[in-house]
């Protein structure tokens, strides 16, 4: 007789130690069993039963004995189509995550129904209603009030209804008579009582009569209720129980909840019910001004929070499909139930997983072989000649690969667009002189961020480059700390003190840089010509990036650069054009005053002022320059850009600038510009922007011209 362990489905998925192939939809069973090596060792069957029948629901592999590819190839060869098949969580590589939509789409419902039940612990909420003003009793300061109503309410997660039900609704407090009633939620701000309550059945609505006080402002506020100034009520309750409406989607009904209090409040959002309003009417009616605009209606209403759930949950969407590819689901899970936004998260993952790694995949699936085939010069020349059909159709693999990029990086190409493949083989053999060599083994790759670091003094420092960006990324930044304090007498309290934290925000900023190249240059088939012009591209934007990240202005589409932020450390002008040694160190000691002396501490300066450096003494007659042996200053690299401004030198911890690289690189021909001379202008274009986190990080002087 088979053994069978009970189990229960859905499990929290994916899976972390087995590959799980779905055969059957698990809503068909009402329980399900586990039988272990059921096909072979490691490989166990799980079993769903309904009214006593039993078949087969899916089927697990061990992850220790199986790969991706071994399970899926068992199941092909035992003849098993699976509706849909997860790799085990632990070790995923980004290839081996099924990013379909419907895939999405069920996290993000199940990241929501966990959320849903942190919900269940009892968080008072809030929901207000409009206020129609009778019946009021003036002599006894009371009114009848309307509550709360089974009208929707968006929530983050969908949205909620109140039961109106007996054996929903725990009435026990607001029944007592000592129930507050309040201004604005604040329990300081007491201005009545609710004297009873009384549960609607047939209009599924819960009634109060309340009472004012007759202090100050609970006689301000029951005037102003009386001349129909305050006209809104809000409700603030407890659930305890919420479950998801199986009639209607992203709907989710309170099963057991309870009242604590009502208010006055400005802003209504269940406007259906309300103080006086009739025990048999429940339409709210639209009101139609005689120019023929109407007032803010429940259409429009609706409207709004359609839009408004629809933003979240794209949202969550983008937030799981990200946490998905760098196996980050739980961080994605905790981002969403916070209220994160995508920018958030984004920075916050880049904190986990670092710079070496790009954010997101941007690549368009390119081989080996298609890498090495692609030409920027074979592009460039279609560009510049749009009626030339030969051209066109040389070029049509490079088209191609550009269109796929663009879908890649979601964007738009200009021109054309570089994969994120070939701008990781941005350097091509330059021994080679014929297509042939296309496809040799010699071929050399380089990275483009790589040649764009050797040419830029900020990335040699060591700025921290964020690639397969897509987005705005906020990432956050702690510009406060807590501190301690001694208590002065026994049994006394710490002074309070809290950790303040920021963000700093990297947004798409296009950077352009081009260079002429004669037609008869560009006819050339020499790989030579081609990476002349890749690496004067490249250089050209290296060169534009080391002045935005040093001095940046923020302005005109600028980054800011370590220049221009706020709270950079800056020391008294030098004495003469260059600085001294003890002006050199005076840098060094304001970084270090600020606890900031950490990371890839460098120098930057411009080449007049390291070559005045190499012949100025420490101290005279010892021979010893502030420029020392080896090229360091102080003991700290000394790193030359001719973008620093004349009489400006800079000394800090670059880990702590940031540089954001978005998308491709675009390339666009203007045949036009030079027409006369027969040259033609190619023009790059980069999303780019660079950004300080960390201000006390960097000080910078000059000679006070």
């Amino acid at each position: 007789m088979e053994s069978f362990t009970e189990i229960d489905i859905p499990e929290s998925r994916p899976y972390p130690n087995e590959h799980a192939a779905r055969i059957t939809d698990p809503k068909l069973y009402d329980e399900f069993k586990r039988t272990n090596d059921k096909f072979g060792p490691g490989i166990d069957a799980i079993w769903g039963l309904k009214e006593g029948e039993i078949s087969l629901q899916g089927i697990r592999f061990d992850k220790n004995k199986y790969t991706v590819d071994e399970a899926k190839k068992w199941l092909k060869d035992n003849d098993y189509t699976p509706i849909k098949f997860e790799p085990a969580t632990e070790g995923r590589t980004m290839d081996q995550v099924i990013e379909t939509p419907e895939v999405i789409d069920e996290i993000v419902e199940e990241v929501i129904e966990d959320i849903v039940e942190q919900r269940k612990e009892l968080e008072v909420l809030h929901r207000a209603m409009a206020v129609e003003m009778s019946p009021i009793n003036e002599e006894k300061r009371t009114v009848q009030i309307a509550i709360s109503s089974e009208e929707p309410v968006e929530r983050s997660f969908g949205m909620e209804v109140l039961e109106h039900s007996a054996e929903a609704m725990d009435l026990s407090f607001l029944a007592s008579g000592r129930a507050p009633f309040l201004m604005d939620h604040d329990p300081e701000k007491q201005i009545g009582v609710i004297e009873s309550v009384e549960l609607d059945s047939n209009s599924r609505r819960l009634r109060a009569k309340v009472r004012f006080g007759k202090g100050a402002l609970a006689n301000e506020a029951f005037s102003d209720v009386a001349d129909g100034i305050r006209a809104n009520i809000s409700v603030g309750y407890s659930i305890s129980k919420l479950e998801r409406d199986p009639k209607k989607a992203n709907t989710y009904l309170a099963k057991k909840w309870r009242p604590v209090e009502a208010s006055l409040v400005s802003i209504p959002a269940d406007v259906t019910v309300g103080v006086g309003r009739s025990w048999e009417s429940s339409t709210q009616n639209i009101t139609v001004i005689s120019n023929g605009e109407k007032t803010m209606s429940e259409l429009d209403i609706a409207a709004v929070e359609a839009q408004a759930k629809q933003a979240a949950q794209r949202n969550a969407a983008q937030i799981v499909e990200l946490g998905a590819r760098h196996n980050k689901s739980d961080l994605a899970h905790k981002a969403i139930s916070e209220g994160r936004s995508i920018e958030e998260f984004r920075g916050e993952l880049l904190e986990v997983i670092g710079s070496k790694k790009a954010l997101e995949s941007q690549d368009a699936g390119m081989s080996k072989k298609e890498i090495k085939r692609f030409s920027i010069m074979r592009a460039v020349n279609a560009l510049a000649n749009p009626t030339d059909r030969r051209a066109q159709e040389a070029a049509a693999f490079e088209f191609e690969c550009s269109r796929a990029a663009a879908e890649a990086y979601g964007r738009t190409a200009q021109g054309i667009l570089l994969p994120a493949e070939v701008l990781r083989n941005w350097k091509r053999d330059l021994n080679s002189s014929d297509e042939s060599a296309l496809f040799s083994d010699d071929f050399r790759g380089g990275d483009f961020i790589d040649v764009l670091r050797n040419s830029s003094s900020v990335m040699q420092a060591g700025a921290r480059m964020l690639t397969g960006l897509s987005g705005d990324v906020k990432i956050p930044r702690k510009t406060a700390g807590a501190a301690a304090a001694w208590i002065s007498t026994e049994g006394g309290a710490a002074s309070e003190s809290e950790m303040t934290v920021g963000s700093v925000s990297l947004q798409p900023r296009t950077l352009g840089c081009f260079t002429d190249v004669t037609r008869q240059l560009l006819i050339q088939s020499s790989l030579d010509v081609e990476s002349l012009i890749r690496d004067d591209l490249a250089q050209a934007l290296a060169v534009a990036i080391d002045k935005a990240g040093l001095e940046g202005t923020g302005a005109s589409g600028q980054p800011t650069g370590i220049l221009n932020t706020s709270g950079v450390n800056t020391v008294a002008a030098f004495a003469a054009a260059n600085p001294t040694f003890a002006e050199v160190v005076g840098l060094e000691t304001a970084v270090a005053e600020d606890n900031a002396l950490l990371g890839s501490l460098s120098y930057i300066m411009p080449a007049s002022m390291y070559g005045a450096l190499k012949t100025v003494e420490k101290a005279s007659n010892t021979a010893q320059f502030v420029v020392e042996p080896g090229g360091t200053m102080n003991g700290y690299r000394a790193i030359v850009s001719n973008q620093a401004t004349a009489g400006n030198l800079y000394f800090g911890n670059f880990n702590d600038l940031l540089i954001g690289m978005f998308g491709g690189l675009d390339i666009v021909v203007d045949p036009y510009t030079n027409s006369t001379s027969g040259t033609i202008r190619v023009v790059a274009l980069q999303s780019v922007d660079a950004a300080v986190r960390r201000a006390v990080s960097f000080a910078y002087g000059n000679d006070g011209v």
